[in-house]
């Protein structure tokens, strides 16, 4: 028996190791191959799977992407809210326009610009009024370029053009091109066309207006020949429109217009509230105060292309109009005071006139500041005379006598005189060492009188005596009189309370505060001149909050022209939004007694004082003011004429502040009679 089992041994040669390496590697490879293969398998079906899934079950959702890609958003300005006066008379409103607008091609041609041009210009009327000499010399450059013509070119040297770079070289064409170029070498029809050439040239996005005021014949025209005015499509717009020119255009304001667009001034913040560049907006007036009530919500539209790269715009949403705007101003007061103002300027033609270049009248609501009628009339360098009722708010003067309320006002705050106390107005006068002796308007002297008589006699020498008082000074004929500096601050401050040398806070964008005489003019002659009205200048506007705040007691409330802003429904009814809220800026009622007296003195100056011309059934109180003028190189005296009062005089209702720019003596009733001309139309309105 065999104990160990005997293996054959077995020999391998080269052959045998290399077919069997060639078999492992064999196996290998199929194994690799089969797992390559299973791979490709499943990223295969992941594939169909997902796209299966783009293109049958999220196939809207990638059209929509697709669509938005190739789509562009932009917004158009909607109708401007309307402004009216107190009774809903419209003056301000949005007037519709038909207009040619091309929205970009995205493969236009030069022959398509051309085309478009030539027919627009042939059978359109393109209105070429507001291109300017800028516009003229672009338009020359692109006519030559386009008929290949050097005059252009040969404005510039080879050296300039191997020097400069292109934009250096425009420039340098510009300057260049002289005003006989222009005439000589384009025509108005040149002009027009071009103006839309370089329109539709420069607009490679979006949209620009190329004409404004179509008629339906030229819109039908435009729309009938669609086919060879590609992107060119006839579009529904506006311009804002004032109902009565340009009377109270001062102050209801200005709207941009397309292509004026933003104001520099305003660009950076009104583009961060999502304005465009071509946004329409209030640059003045009410019409800048009260953009954000006014300006409505702009349209979206989108701006996508068919195959053949022409524009197609559908709408996204409308927009929503502004809100409308109710003002205190009465129409029919405003525009009756603003004919009488007018006469009165019209008949100021004389030499003895030739310095009367303004005036104006402020009527109020002594209790809100409602502003009834703000009007004014201007004479220009020229003798021509314009309405500008924004004047009242703009322009300053030296008020005469009507200061003299604030002067009594100050005396009894500072208890340096009561209603009882007494001075002399002499014959006298008042008389500072070194200086003219100081008289009142009637030289022959006015009297004894207390604080009211002196008020409706419009005493100069009682205010001397007052101003002398709060001054710290002591007079006596003939002797210096010194007059501490801060008296000055101190008056301005105290007068500053009734409204007067200070912003009256008027709805407004910007409001003239008036001169103030200089530091180094503070002398005792001085202040004795601005007790009387003579040394500082104010507003018509801070004479009217001034007035009112005599008129109600001590209470200085802002003036506004602000009424409410509303909307009106389907039906036309109105609906009421935002409301003006009463706003007291200061109040100094306190002081009643100075008040009693100064109301008992302007009712006695419409009774049987300087200031009776103006009394009616209406019982009105109220104080004249003449300041004297002497103009360099005449040796003659003119003078401003003012009037300040309010009716009734024991229910205040209404009030009227008046001014009337160097009038010579035969113009100084101007005021007080367009001050009763004010009261007579207000009382035979309202009762």
């Amino acid at each position: 028996m065999n104990l160990f089992k005997k293996n054959p041994i077995r020999f391998e040669g080269q052959k045998e190791i290399e077919t069997q390496i060639k078999n492992q590697t064999d196996n290998v490879i199929s194994r690799r191959f089969k797992i390559l293969m299973g791979v490709i398998g499943v990223v295969g079906v992941v594939l169909l799977i997902r796209l299966f899934i783009t293109q049958i079950s999220q196939q809207e959702y990638y059209s929509t992407k697709l669509k938005q890609y190739n789509t562009s958003l932009f917004t158009a300005d909607t109708f401007r809210g309307n402004i009216y006066d107190r009774n809903y008379k419209r003056l301000s409103y949005n007037k519709n326009i038909n207009c040619a607008t091309y929205y970009a091609v995205q493969n236009i041609t030069q022959d398509d610009i051309k085309i478009i041009a030539n027919f627009l210009v042939k059978n359109v009327n393109v209105d070429i009024k507001s291109v300017t000499e800028r516009d003229k010399k672009d338009y020359l450059i692109l006519k030559c370029e386009d008929t290949k013509d050097n005059l252009i070119n040969d404005l510039i040297t080879s050296e300039e053009r191997s020097t400069y770079s292109s934009d250096e070289i425009y420039q340098l064409q510009l300057s260049r091109i002289t005003s006989q170029m222009l005439k000589d070498n384009l025509s108005d029809d040149d002009m027009k066309y071009y103006m839309i050439y370089s329109k539709i040239q420069n607009c490679t996005s979006g949209s620009v207006v190329l004409l404004e005021g179509l008629t339906v014949k030229e819109a039908s025209l435009i729309g009938e020949n669609s086919d060879i005015l590609r992107g060119v499509k006839v579009t529904n717009d506006w311009s804002r429109e004032n109902t009565y020119g340009t009377e109270f255009r001062s102050v209801l304001g200005k709207v941009t217009s397309k292509k004026e667009g933003l104001p520099a001034s305003t660009k950076d913040i009104l583009l961060a509230q999502d304005y465009n560049n071509d946004s329409r907006v209030g640059i003045s007036g009410l019409e800048m105060q009260y953009e954000n009530i006014l300006a409505g919500t702009p349209a979206t539209y989108s701006l996508a292309y068919d195959s053949d790269g022409n524009p197609v715009v559908e709408t996204v949403s409308s927009g929503t109009k502004g809100d409308n705007i109710r003002l205190t101003i009465d129409w029919d007061l405003q525009s009756a005071i603003t004919d009488e103002i007018e006469k009165q300027m019209k008949a100021h033609t004389s030499s003895i006139y030739r310095y009367a270049n303004n005036i104006y009248l402020v009527m109020i609501d002594p209790n809100t500041g409602a502003i009834y009628a703000m009007c004014g009339y201007q004479r220009d360098e020229k003798g021509d005379i314009y309405e500008l009722a924004g004047g009242a708010v703009q322009n300053a003067f030296e008020i005469g006598s009507a200061f003299k309320g604030g002067t009594i006002y100050a005396g009894i705050k500072h208890g340096v005189i009561n209603q009882y106390t007494e001075f002399d107005d002499t014959s006298s006068g008042f008389k500072i060492a070194g200086t003219p002796t100081k008289f009142s308007w009637d030289t022959g002297g006015l009297g004894r009188l207390n604080a009211a008589e002196a008020l409706s006699q419009s005493s100069n020498i009682y205010m001397f005596y007052v101003a002398t008082l709060l001054g710290g000074g002591t007079y006596e004929y003939g002797e210096p009189l010194s007059i501490r500096d801060s008296a000055f601050d101190q008056m301005r401050l105290d007068v500053g309370e009734l409204g007067l040398g200070v912003k009256t806070g008027i709805d407004l964008p910007s409001e003239a505060l008036g001169y103030r005489g200089r530091v180094t003019q503070r002398q005792a002659g001085n202040f004795l001149d601005f007790a009387i009205g003579q040394y500082d200048t104010y507003t018509p506007i801070q004479m009217a909050q001034y007035v009112s705040s005599i008129a109600n007691g001590g209470k200085r409330v802002q003036p506004h022209l602000f009424m409410e802003s509303f909307t009106e429904d389907d039906d036309g009814t109105k609906i009421s939004l935002l409301q003006h809220q009463v706003k007291v800026l200061d109040d100094v009622s306190s002081y009643k007694l100075a008040f009693d007296t100064i109301h008992t003195g302007f009712r006695m100056g419409c009774v049987s004082g300087l200031a009776s011309g103006v009394n009616g059934d209406y019982e009105a109180a109220g104080k004249t003011g003449t300041a004297q003028k002497v103009y360099e190189g005449t040796s003659d005296v003119w003078a401003n004429r003012a009037f300040i009062g309010y009716a009734p005089y024991d229910n205040p209702e209404i009030a009227v502040a008046c001014i009337a720019e160097a009038l010579p003596d035969a113009g100084g009733g101007t005021c007080t009679t367009l001050s009763k001309y004010a009261f007579e139309k207000y009382f035979e309105k309202y009762g």
